[in-house]
Formats: structure tokens, sequence, C-alpha cells
């Protein structure tokens, strides 16, 4: 059974997505003068932006309908094997630490690394929790898990 609102599944699965958006925010708008300075990479982290922003809007473009901030599936969902998801199983998660790693570099301040750092341990807690719900919905799902990596291309 799909969790419904009266569930507490929901209200963890919002747990995970005020996190997100927390650490997205500090690594948006910290300024630079947060710590240590790494070397930065300007250019490199203006293209990691924008190839995070690019696969954010193909991510979404393939979803559509399915598209749900939440890491449960919708009930009228489809899953989506195309596009980004034939190299990975959570492409939009790819993206946004694409685009954060971007912003990170750019910034060069330890404290934004460190928060990608959470961002990437968040978003493999969030998969795994959204990985069992899609595979009580979508029977094909754990073959299509076996055979496509998390989120790296080709790792597997």
């Amino acid at each position: 059974m799909m969790p419904t609102p009266e569930n507490p599944n929901r209200m963890h699965a919002w747990s995970y997505v005020i996190v997100q958006a927390v650490l997205l925010v500090l690594i948006i708008f910290l300024g630079r003068d947060l710590g240590p300075q790494i070397h930065r990479l300007v250019v490199s982290g203006w293209i990691c932006e924008w190839l995070g922003i690019a696969g954010i809007v193909i991510s979404a473009a393939s979803l559509r309908k399915s598209l749900t901030a939440i890491p449960i599936p919708k009930e009228d969902g489809k899953l989506s094997t195309t596009g980004l998801y034939r190299y990975v199983r959570h492409p939009m998660y790819t993206s946004v630490l694409l685009f954060a790693i971007g912003i990170a570099i750019r910034s060069g301040t330890l404290v934004k690394y460190l928060l990608v750092m959470g961002l990437c341990f968040l978003f493999y807690a969030k998969s795994k929790y959204e990985e069992k719900f899609l595979k009580m919905k979508y029977p094909d799902y754990a073959e299509y898990a076996r055979r496509i990596p998390r989120f790296i291309p080709f790792t597997k």
C-alpha cells in the first residue's frame, strides 16, 4: 500500500525535502568569507552549474506528471526509464549535486564543500527511502535498479 497523507511515511518524506532545501539555500546564499578558501576554478564551477541546471530541466521533462517533490511516487505516476533515466536512476539528484558542486567550486569555501558533502549523504539516504516505494509500485523497478547505477553513469 502506498503512503497516504495520513501515513507517517509522508512526514518522513517531507523531512528529506526540507533538509535538502536548507542545504541548497546555504550552498547558494552563504558568502565566501566563511572560513578557509580552496583554490577557485571559476570556469569549471560555471560548467558544473549549467550542466546541473540542464540535467534538472531534462529530468523534470522526462518525469512530466510523475514529478513530485517528495520521495514517494505519485499514485498515477509512471516509471521513467528513458532520457537521462537510461544512464542513472536518479538524474535529478545527480543534477542538483552537480549544480551545488559548481557553486562550491566557484566560491572556493570549505564550508560549501562540506555542505555539498552533506547533500550527497542526504540524497543517498533519500534515494534509498524512495526506492523502497518505487519497488512496491513498479514490479520492473528491481530489474531496472540492478542494471542502472544510482547516481553516476557507467559505473556498473
